[in-house]
């Protein structure tokens, strides 16, 4: 599991269901990178600079586009089975795919345990009323004291987490 925050500071988490190499192919060059993450649940492929340059890649930007170079470059051998046509990395590709499906009973399962027990550590009971949650709803914006007081509530960055919701509403009401 890794946890990745977006650019507007909401926190997702997303599971990792295997490990394993790509290659990046751009123009006439080809770069095969180790230790990549799949996640089913991601839309897009994502590269972050900060662990490209840990396993010794350089990244070099140019405007809206940049160049990957590895640190030892040696060319990918890269050859075709006569028999199905497939290159080595693909059949490996295909075999981590099917072991991915086969495993994706197990994965769900982890999944909602560890969702359960997360959720569980959030320490939210039924029994006690709660506090902040009350203040919230209660909150009006009549003057620029009581817009304040909102805001200060968002320096809390547990609090906003836990309280996302919520705040998000409250804070369209007070902008209105």
């Amino acid at each position: 599991m890794v946890e990745v925050e977006t650019r507007s500071g909401e926190s997702n988490f997303l599971f990792i269901r295997g490990i394993g190499a790509v290659e990046i192919r751009s123009d006439n060059d080809t770069l095969g990178m180790q230790s990549m993450f799949y996640s089913p649940e991601l839309d897009r492929n994502v590269l972050s600079l900060d662990k490209l340059k840990l396993q010794g890649y350089t990244v070099r930007k140019s405007g809206d586009t940049c160049k990957i170079f590895p640190m030892f470059s040696s060319p990918v051998v890269n050859s075709v089975n006569d028999v199905n046509g497939l290159t080595k990395e693909e059949e490996l590709g295909l075999k981590e795919k099917q072991r991915m499906i086969e495993l994706s009973a197990v994965n769900e399962e982890y999944k909602e345990n560890f969702l359960n027990s997360y959720f569980e550590t959030l320490n939210v009971s039924n029994d006690e009323p709660d506090w902040s949650l009350m203040i919230i709803r209660a909150m009006e914006f009549h003057n620029f004291a009581e817009c304040k007081s909102l805001l200060d509530m968002i320096d809390d960055k547990e609090f906003v987490f836990k309280y996302k919701h919520e705040l998000e509403g409250k804070f369209e009401e007070m902008v209105t």
